[in-house]
């Protein structure tokens, strides 16, 4: 899985730092592919978004039967979306949903925005 390249230092643009855990090597590549996309598009939507944030997290973790992905900015979490909001977040939920997994994106107990995404380890048959 790519997911790793996106990780980079901060500095002038906000520093994204990616955790893999487990072997998600072994999930199938429609899986690998959308855990990319959506982590890509939510580090995409932090960067341009997150009030304040200093830094992103990415944390993949993968089990027998599921992979969990969770990316979180630590800016200001805001419930009011834009006036010129595009199809970022209904697209990521698409995608895990056609995999048969699930998603889920506001702001973070903790503070911050989170998207929590849960996929099986196998595309589902259509």
């Amino acid at each position: 899985m790519d997911v790793e390249r996106l990780a980079r230092p901060g500095g002038e643009v906000l520093g994204v730092r990616v955790q893999v855990c487990g072997d998600v090597e072994a999930v199938e590549p429609a899986v690998g592919t959308a855990l990319y996309l959506i982590a890509a598009e939510a580090v995409t939507n932090a960067t341009r978004h997150a009030r304040g944030a200093t830094g992103v997290t990415v944390d993949v973790t993968a089990s027998r039967s599921q992979v969990h992905l969770r990316v979180r900015d630590d800016g200001e979490a805001s419930t009011t979306s834009s006036p010129h909001a595009g199809y970022g977040l209904r697209g990521m939920a698409e995608r895990a949903s056609l995999l048969g997994g699930t998603l889920r994106a506001g702001p973070d107990p903790d503070g911050g925005w989170s998207v929590d995404a849960s996929l099986p380890r196998t595309a589902r048959a259509s």
